[in-house]
């Protein structure tokens, strides 16, 4: 079955019935061209992160002459561009083309990490680390809204989860090019001729996104008139509201809402422990006994339970199950991965290595919450001012990750590994508080309310 097969059913505003068929050959259509650029773009923006985590244990510490916490603030400088450029970014979206602003900074951070390369000391790398995190803010809001713009509420969960599986996929990639150029016989570093190659395949990838991504169906040469007009009367009979100005009301609205804060409490607790297991995993797997080219191996698993997890969770919400109970059932075996991290010890790998493994469940999440972000606002104003703010929220969570493992505290990093098991923790009662606002609002909604997908 296609995946454009397994959740079509929005109803047609001429008939008041919906063809299956050409509804179903039409988004196939569209998943053909879109789809794969999302995937890619969410793939190698992963992979850019991931990069310095496999680079940690190939000696980068050691070429940059790094000291005490000079790699946890290298990790962090990441994430302080990140959170810094994110309202930035939700201007330039709002203001340009979305496709073209999202093609243009992954072709700047495709060069960012080439000239990663280059670096010779740690305020250099930190410098460009800074940098890359102002281009790749724009990643999840970009593909929020283009999501939004050209599938309905009922069709966009399953392609969320599509391109979100792009994060495991950057692990399992990220740990067999750090493998290879651990094999290099270039006079270059393996890190550098990593940072190098990857570099390139995002250059390569921002001029298939600048080419080949159109706008909006209005702009698509792939799509007729007659399917162009086609999607935009399903769009405008999935929105309540929509709205084509910057309104500063909307804004008001949205931070007014609890909502939003509810959803950045949980993008915190979520962030925090994939932050600390995207900067730390092959440091930690190294720190259990093994070298630096097994390390990078070992690392691989963890985007495959990513891949399970966030599939997992998608067929949920596509078979209509609640997306609040999907996080409830991800929560759990991440918090059992936190509780064997923090007590089996490096003695123990076995366990330790099952506990990272499980940890990854927690990424899930958060593209659930992408997927609340696009189905829970309507309007492009709001929509994009609440994939900013969530953004925000996972910036500062990946600032606060990685301080939390400090140089004093290794090899055990036990006040980090506990601090992960709490935020996770946390994160069930803040997910009930959501079911019971949405649940509260559908009662109460008006005739021709917004319905807020649980």
């Amino acid at each position: 079955m296609g995946i454009s097969e397994m959740n079509i059913g929005v109803e047609s505003s001429s008939s008041g019935e919906t063809d299956h068929g050409v509804d179903a050959a039409l988004v196939r259509k569209i998943d053909r061209r879109i789809v794969p650029i999302l995937f890619s773009a969410y793939f190698l923006q992963f992979l850019d992160k991931v990069a310095v985590n496999y680079a940690n244990v190939m000696g980068l510490q050691k070429d940059l002459h790094m000291q005490g916490q000079d790699f946890s603030w290298t990790a962090t400088a990441f994430f302080i561009g990140y959170v810094v450029a994110e309202w930035p970014q939700g201007v330039l979206l709002k203001r340009f083309p979305v496709s073209q602003v999202l093609g243009y900074n992954i072709f700047l951070w495709g060069i960012i990490l080439c000239c990663s390369a280059a670096c010779r000391g740690t305020a250099s790398i930190i410098a460009v680390r800074t940098l890359l995190g102002v281009c790749e803010a724009v990643i999840a809001p970009a593909l929020i809204v283009i999501t939004s713009r050209w599938y309905t509420k009922a069709d966009a969960p399953l392609r969320y989860g599509i391109w979100y599986c792009g994060l495991g996929a950057g692990q399992i990639f990220g740990g067999l090019i750090s493998f290879g150029a651990q094999h290099s016989s270039s006079t270059f570093a393996g890190w550098r001729v990593m940072f190098i190659c990857i570099g390139t395949v995002n250059i390569l990838v921002a001029m298939m996104v600048l080419i080949a991504l159109p706008d909006g169906p209005e702009r698509a040469d792939f799509l007729n008139h007659d399917e162009k007009k086609s999607i935009q009367q399903r769009l405008e009979a999935d929105e309540a509201t929509a709205e084509s100005d910057v309104r500063l009301h909307l804004l008001g609205e949205l931070f007014l809402d609890p909502q939003i804060w509810l959803l950045v409490l949980l993008t915190l607790c979520i962030t925090i422990p994939s932050g600390v297991i995207t900067t730390f995993s092959a440091v930690l797997i190294h720190s259990f006994g093994f070298d630096s080219k097994q390390s990078a191996l070992l690392n691989m698993p963890s985007g495959v339970v990513s891949i399970f997890a966030t599939i997992l969770s998608t067929w949920a919400i596509v078979k209509q199950a609640p997306r609040w109970l999907s996080v409830i059932g991800l929560l759990i075996p991440a918090l059992i991965g936190g509780a064997l991290l923090s007590f089996e010890g490096i003695g123990r790998p076995a366990g330790s290595l099952a506990g990272i493994y499980l940890v990854n469940f927690i990424v899930a999440p958060l593209a659930i919450i992408y997927n609340w972000v696009g189905a829970n606002y309507n309007g492009h104003t709001q929509r994009v001012a609440a994939s900013a703010v969530v953004s925000a929220a996972f910036g500062i969570a990946n600032i606060i990750g990685p301080q939390t493992y400090q140089a004093k505290d290794a090899p055990e990093y036990l006040p980090a590994k506990i601090t992960l098991m709490v935020v996770i923790a946390s994160a069930l009662p803040i997910t009930l508080a959501l079911r019971v606002l949405y649940g509260h609002r559908n009662r109460t909604r008006g005739t021709g309310g917004l319905e807020y997908r649980l």
